[in-house]
C-alpha cells in the first residue's frame, strides 16, 4: 500500500556565481530505492532575473515531486503550474493541434490567468473575459473547449475540490454555429482559371485535392504506395503538417476513395517526373511541401487575380462539398466522401454510400473540373 507523506516539499533555491553572472541552483529530493537522494537543477540568471521568476518555472515540478503527500495546499497551485503540467503530460501528438493548443496558451491562457490560483477562478470572471474577447464565436467556442479540459484535469489532479463544478461549464458562448464570415467557394469555372495561374506542382496539389476533397495536410501526406492503379483507388493514410507526419484529423477521415481515370492520367504523368515516395515532395528536401507559404505565395494571389479574396487551400474542400450538392448527390454519400464523422447514428446507418455510388458521385465532380482543362 502506497503510504502518503504529510510533509510538503518546498525545495530551496539559492543564487550561485558564474563566471559570467550568476545562476540559481534548485535542490530538491527524490525516492530511490526507498532513500531520498538530494538533486539539484540550475537556472540561468540572464533569464530567471528573480527567485520567483525559478519558483514558478519549478511550480509544476514540485507539484508531481509532492503527489504522495496530503495534498493540503492544492488550493495555492497557479494557472501556469496547471498549464505546464498540461503541456508536459497531455498535449496532443498531433502536429497541427500541438501548434494550434500551443499558441493558444501562449497568447491567451498564460497572459490573463497565468499566476492566478486555479481554485479562486470564477464562473463570473471567465464570462466576463470570453465576453471581452474579439473573436470568432467558434474560435471562443474551441477556447472555452480548452479551458474545460483543464479544468477537469485540474479536479483529476487535486488541484480542485472534486465536489466543485468545472466554473466554465457556466460560460455559454453565443452564435458558435454561426461564421463571421462566409466559407469561399468556387465555380468549376473559378476552379479551372485559379489553377492555370498556379506552378505545376502548386497546380497538381490543387487539381489533386479538387477532385478527391481533401484536406490539404491529407493531400501532402500521399505517398505513391496509396494509389491502387489496377482498382482505381486512393486510400487516405496520414497527413503532413509542417514538415511533421501524422495521423489523419479523425478515424473517418482514413478512407479508400475512388480515383478517376482523368486525375489518375494526370498523376501518371507527374509521377514520371518524381523520385521520391511521396506523391508531393520538395526537391530540396525530399519531404512533403509545407502549405502556409504556397498558399500565401500562389493560392491567395491567384485568387485575387479572379477577383476573389480569401480564397486559402481549405476553400477547395469547401468547394468539393458545393460541386457535390450541385451534381445532386444524396446527403449519406456526400458524407462518406467528405469523410466527416460528426454525424448522428441514424444518419450513418443512412449515409453508408456503397463503393459504385461514391464512384459515380466523385465522376460527377472531376468531370465538371477537368473537362477542357491541362495541369500547364
Amino acid at each position: 500500500m502506497k503510504i502518503r507523506r504529510d510533509k510538503y516539499q518546498q525545495g530551496s533555491i539559492r543564487r550561485v556565481k558564474r563566471a559570467n553572472g550568476f545562476a540559481w541552483e534548485f535542490r530538491y529530493y527524490v525516492e530511490q530505492d526507498g532513500k531520498r537522494v538530494l538533486r539539484s537543477q540550475y537556472f540561468d540568471g540572464a533569464l530567471y532575473r528573480t527567485e520567483k521568476a525559478v519558483r514558478q518555472k519549478v511550480e509544476s515540478q514540485l507539484l508531481k515531486l509532492n503527489e504522495a503527500t496530503e495534498y493540503a495546499r492544492a488550493k495555492d497551485v497557479t494557472f501556469n503550474a496547471l498549464l505546464d503540467r498540461y503541456m508536459a503530460e497531455e498535449l496532443p501528438s498531433r502536429a497541427s493541434t500541438q501548434g494550434s493548443y500551443t499558441s493558444i496558451i501562449k497568447r491567451r491562457l498564460r497572459p490573463q490567468w497565468g499566476e492566478k490560483i486555479v481554485s479562486e477562478i470564477r464562473p463570473a470572471e471567465l464570462h466576463a473575459w470570453f465576453q471581452s474577447l474579439d473573436l470568432a464565436p467558434l474560435t471562443k467556442a474551441h477556447l472555452r473547449s480548452l479551458m474545460h479540459k483543464l479544468f477537469d484535469l485540474a479536479a483529476l489532479w487535486e488541484y480542485l475540490p472534486m465536489e466543485r463544478r468545472n466554473p466554465i461549464d457556466l460560460v455559454k458562448i453565443k452564435n458558435v454555429t454561426m461564421r463571421s464570415k462566409e466559407s469561399v467557394v468556387l465555380s468549376p469555372e473559378q476552379f479551372r482559371d485559379v489553377v492555370k495561374r498556379l506552378p505545376e506542382n502548386v497546380n497538381m496539389i490543387a487539381v489533386t485535392m479538387g477532385c478527391l476533397g481533401l484536406r490539404v495536410s491529407e493531400a501532402l501526406g500521399l505517398k505513391w504506395e496509396d494509389i491502387d492503379w489496377e482498382r482505381q483507388t486512393v486510400t487516405i493514410r496520414r497527413s503532413a503538417y509542417r514538415g511533421s507526419i501524422d495521423e489523419t484529423k479523425t478515424a473517418s477521415s482514413k478512407a479508400k476513395l475512388p480515383l478517376h481515370p482523368a486525375l489518375g492520367d494526370l498523376l501518371t504523368v507527374w509521377k514520371m517526373k518524381c523520385e521520391t515516395e511521396w506523391i508531393f515532395a520538395n526537391p530540396a528536401t525530399g519531404m512533403p511541401y509545407q502549405s502556409p507559404s504556397m498558399q500565401q505565395r500562389w493560392i491567395r494571389p491567384a485568387g485575387e487575380a479572379i477577383g476573389i479574396e480569401g480564397l486559402g487551400f481549405h476553400s477547395l474542400r469547401h468547394s468539393y462539398r458545393s460541386w457535390l450538392d450541385s451534381a445532386g448527390i444524396a446527403p449519406g454519400v456526400t458524407k462518406d466522401l467528405m469523410r466527416h464523422s460528426a454525424i448522428s447514428t441514424t444518419f450513418n446507418v443512412y449515409g453508408r454510400a456503397l463503393s459504385p455510388e461514391k464512384r459515380d458521385a466523385n465522376r460527377k465532380v472531376v468531370e465538371m473540373l477537368l473537362t477542357d482543362t491541362s495541369t500547364n
